[in-house]
């Protein structure tokens, strides 16, 4: 089968790489080729000449709308984190045009992501599934879940767990150190609790400057889908809408490009 990426930044990219790696016959297209000439596999000049299974990894809603018209391809799996709605909506349009769209985004890094242990959740119909199956499971651990609209509001669900708890913990750290506790002591504490894997993972980086693969205008976005999801469904919707707007006034401050990790550090500066 031939696979087609669209979008390439830190996700498609490492998608395209892991499909190259596995000796697919792999196309891609972005926006700004030229940012990307040096991805593996071959680049298309139109949209339309999307072929095969076509793996979808731009930006937003916006972004997966303005290409869904043009797309071509038999199979399209939405692999970018969107909106339940836009999810829904983006599958019945391919259904009109008699292409088979459905939702499967990612948990996990690029260096996930390349490496081939990223979980996919899996919202396609069952005998979509079973005839894909032995491709997707290629490219890391299969969740599934059997319908778009779930497997969107899983990673959502998923997300806004991730960013609002890594903005808690640099929320945290900051009080300990701004009262004199050095961030290796809250770490030691972290590590004989129940949180020693969170510390141990996320308070390094909070204090690096290494380049980030996920940034806060990203983790703004996200927020904003999970408040709108629970917004649908009349669910608890306080502190996800607390740690949108978190992440949204740090972009607005000019910090949207930073780990979304250092949120809660960065908000203690003020």
């Amino acid at each position: 089968m031939d696979i087609t990426v669209v979008g390439l930044g830190n996700m498609g990219r490492a998608f395209t790489k892991r499909a190259a790696s596995l000796g697919f016959n792999v196309f891609w297209w972005n926006r700004t080729r030229e940012k990307v000439k040096d991805a593996p596999g071959t680049p298309i000049a139109e949209l339309a000449d999307a072929r095969g299974l076509v793996v979808v990894f731009v930006a937003d809603d916006k972004a997966l709308f303005d290409i869904l018209p043009k797309l071509g391809g038999e199979y399209v799996a939405l692999a970018g984190t969107y909106s339940v709605e836009g999810v829904r909506r983006a599958v019945e349009l391919l259904a009109a045009r008699r292409q088979v769209g459905f939702a499967m985004p990612v948990v996990g890094s690029p260096r996930n992501v390349e490496a081939g242990d990223a979980i996919y959740l899996v919202g396609a119909p069952d005998d979509v599934y079973i005839k894909l199956r032995p491709v997707l499971e290629k490219f890391g651990v299969l969740f599934y879940v059997g319908d778009s609209v779930k497997a969107a509001a899983l990673k959502l669900a998923y997300n806004s767990l991730l960013i609002s708890t890594v903005a808690a913990l640099g929320e945290s750290l900051s009080l300990a150190v701004k009262h004199g506790v050095g961030p290796d002591v809250f770490k030691e504490l972290l590590s004989r609790t129940v949180f020693k894997e969170i510390g141990g993972r996320y308070i390094d980086r909070m204090l690096s400057g290494g380049a980030p693969t996920f940034t806060i205008k990203n983790a703004a976005k996200d927020m904003r889908y999970a408040s709108l999801a629970a917004g649908e469904v009349e669910s608890s919707n306080v502190a996800i809408s607390g740690v949108k707007a978190l992440y949204e006034i740090l972009t607005a401050m000019g910090y949207g490009d930073e780990d979304y990790v250092k949120a809660g550090i960065l908000a203690g500066r003020k």
